[in-house]
């Protein structure tokens, strides 16, 4: 039974870490495209996952949500820093915070 138990484990684990994956892989496609529809850069083509947890959606269903950062450039210089959510393998939202940068010296 406790063999049983352990396979049952692992086959959990590793269904999630797949799972995982597939889901980091089309937040990186969606973060892609959103850096092209706003014409920036998409810096180092990878995101990175920083929250996941339990979200209930319509029809009461709970999925997994996972929130990834990306960065951007608008000029190729400075960095800017984007979110991403995916509540299982669908996009929630992309949000990218454009800041403007003076580089004029003030005298």
């Amino acid at each position: 039974m406790q063999q049983l138990f352990i396979l049952f484990f692992l086959f959990l684990v590793t269904a999630y870490w797949i799972d995982s994956v597939k889901v980091k892989e089309l937040a990186r496609k969606a973060g892609a495209l959103a850096c092209k529809k706003h014409d920036v850069q998409f810096l180092d083509n990878t995101v990175v996952k920083c929250k996941t947890g339990l979200r209930k959606h319509h029809a009461n269903l709970v999925t997994i949500e996972r929130q990834y950062t990306f960065d951007f450039s608008t000029d190729g210089e400075q960095r800017e820093s984007g979110i991403i959510i995916m509540a299982g393998h669908h996009l929630i939202e992309v949000h990218m915070d454009f800041h403007t940068y003076d580089n004029q010296n003030s005298a």
